[in-house]
């Protein structure tokens, strides 16, 4: 008696576990029906119209080995079942056509990676400025939606990308920025065209723009026909500065009154950014100056 009962307690327990497990199940196929809906037949509830050219645009074609030819294949479940919903409330019907010609234009013009945002983006326009616009713009788009191969967006080959920068590269070089060569590869931005035609040994037939102040190790400076020595010291940028001046403007002969005048136009500002800060300044004549520049002060004091 007592297995008799063990086993028929166990088979209510089965039995509930068997009526459990289906209950599970069937809510299970519910909820997938309710998240995940076919978007193809959604799709055809749409007008026969609208359905053509919205299928234009998932559309792929490939080569089958038969004798039927190339079969084209639509790819419904790159859309959302949600958004051909929201396609199908869409009021009137122009509105609907608009919307799909839209995307359509879209895949042919440029890649689309997410059909579904896309056509919701068309859709938020459309409720917001109306759809006039781009049935207008869409129409000529749709009247070729029967040919698979029109819908495929034409990609540049790689003679016409070569065309394209070999067309570049003349621009660039007629206006002297890049080396018109054989090896356009070798070609190279000619960075130091402006570099050459700074000089600091200026000849009497040169055409000078402007003098530009400079900072460098001397031995480097040692042709420049304006220059002096600065070793460590206590003068100030702006004294030193004044001091340099100073010098440049006894130097040379009277040949030379074009360069200085152009050296008097440097602006402090631009002396102080050159030249380092606590300095001495050694060069012939410059301790003559320093003392006169001394004694100046003195006298000054007294009065």
């Amino acid at each position: 008696k007592k297995n008799k009962k063990k086993k028929g307690g166990g088979s209510n327990k089965n039995g509930a576990a068997s009526a459990k497990t289906k209950t599970q199940l069937k809510a299970a196929a519910e909820t997938t029906t309710l998240l995940i809906r076919d978007a193809a037949a959604v799709a055809q509830k749409l007008p026969k119209d609208v359905h053509e050219i919205l299928s234009l645009c998932v559309s792929t074609t490939t080569t089958s080995t038969g004798a039927d030819g190339d079969d084209t294949i639509v790819k419904w479940d790159k859309f959302d079942a949600d958004i051909i919903e929201h396609l199908l409330e869409l009021e009137p019907h122009d509105a609907q056509r608009a919307a799909a010609s839209r995307l359509l234009h879209l895949t042919k013009s440029t890649r689309v990676d997410n059909f579904s945002a896309s056509l919701a983006g068309i859709i938020r326009t459309i409720k917001m400025y109306g759809h006039e616009g781009l049935l207008s713009k869409d129409d000529d788009t749709t009247e070729d939606r029967g040919g698979g191969d029109a819908t495929k967006q034409q990609r540049k080959t790689k003679s016409e990308k070569k065309a394209e920068k070999e067309a570049w590269k003349e621009i660039l070089a007629e206006d002297g920025i890049i080396e018109d060569g054989e090896n356009d590869s070798s070609a190279a931005i000619d960075d130091t065209a402006e570099l050459s035609k700074l000089t600091g040994k200026p000849l009497a037939e040169d055409v000078l723009l402007y003098a530009v102040p400079v900072c460098a190790p001397y031995q480097t400076l040692s042709g420049y026909k304006y220059r002096v020595k600065l070793t460590p010291g206590s003068q100030k940028r702006g004294k030193a500065s004044k001091q340099c001046l100073e010098m440049f403007m006894k130097t040379g002969d009277s040949t030379d009154e074009r360069n200085r005048n152009l050296i008097k136009l440097v602006g402090d500002n631009e002396w102080t950014q050159v030249i380092c800060g606590d300095v001495k300044i050694s060069a012939p004549g410059a301790s003559k100056m320093a003392k006169k520049g001394k004694k100046g002060g003195g006298k000054k004091g007294k009065k």
